[in-house]
């Protein structure tokens, strides 16, 4: 008996269709690759951005905290790159009004060496230097009524008179009054019977690419805003802020209680920018 022959028949991918897969192959794995680079590429960029703005606004933040404790209207801006205050120590309340026991007021009428501090606990600290502020106001160096003026002329307020202590006169603690090494008189009285311990002015300075810190120099007639001169030269500074390509400072009295400083901060760094606006409500009550 004769058993018919069976035929294998081989089966596979010939040339052309090999290449149609290894073509189609390619494209997707360009598409998958492409998708998938971008999807990271846009993940970096957003990392970056974030970066910037989480840097940007701790910058502003930290400068809103320090804005927040000057010493009402003794902020000022020039140029909107430069911004100054004089920051609050420490701060208290003098005796405005006397009693069977208390007596010690300050005076406004003539010159003072000695007043009676009203604390429920203890004695505000003396800082290195202290300078006492009372009544300042919103005429920026005005002698006599503003913190960067001269003592008064005798126009507005009572001649040698102002709202800042001199340079050379101590401070000094004795029970629970504060004195005074020279007497002085104060021009204006605190609606709040308010007093501020200071000893030197602060700033910003937005330039060169950074914004940098200044501080621990002598209040000044006019804002320094040259950090490569004095006082700002010799004054003790820090970089707040680098890769800054624009910056704007400013500020708005809104009433005799408070103020309003505007802060703009655009900072760039590999291709990427970011701008940041912050507002500040600064009280002014004196």
């Amino acid at each position: 008996m004769h058993h018919p022959v069976v035929h294998k028949i081989q089966q596979g991918f010939t040339l052309v269709e090999l290449v149609i897969v290894i073509t189609l192959t390619g494209v997707v794995a360009v598409l998958a690759s492409t998708i998938v680079g971008n999807q990271v590429l846009g993940y970096v960029d957003m990392s970056r951005r974030a970066a910037l703005t989480a840097k940007a606004d701790m910058a502003l933040q930290l400068m809103a905290r320090e804005l927040r404790s000057a010493v009402p209207y003794s902020i000022r801006v020039t140029g909107g790159s430069a911004i100054e205050w004089v920051p609050v120590l420490s701060w208290g309340r003098y005796r405005k009004l006397v009693n069977a026991v208390q007596t010690d007021t300050l005076d406004f009428s003539a010159p003072d060496d000695q007043f009676e501090v009203l604390y429920a606990n203890a004695l505000p600290v003396l800082p290195a230097s202290a300078r006492m502020v009372v009544g300042n106001t919103s005429s920026n160096g005005v002698d006599g009524v503003n913190i960067y003026g001269g003592a008064g002329t005798g126009v507005l307020v009572p001649a040698g008179s102002h709202v800042i202590t001199p340079a050379s006169t101590t401070l000094s603690l004795l029970g629970n009054n504060i004195q005074f090494s020279a007497s002085h008189q104060f021009s204006l009285a605190s609606l709040a019977s308010r007093f501020y311990l200071v000893n030197n002015a602060t700033s910003y300075v937005c330039n060169a690419g950074t914004i940098t810190r200044y501080e621990g120099y002598n209040i000044q007639a006019t804002q320094p805003t040259n950090g490569a001169a004095a006082p700002l030269s010799s004054a003790a500074s820090a970089v707040l802020l680098e890769n800054v390509t624009g910056c704007s400072f400013g500020y708005t009295a809104i009433d005799t209680s408070h103020g309003l400083v505007t802060l703009i901060i655009q900072i760039e760094q590999d291709g990427e920018s970011v701008t940041l606006y912050h507002v500040v409500n600064v009280e002014n009550r004196p």
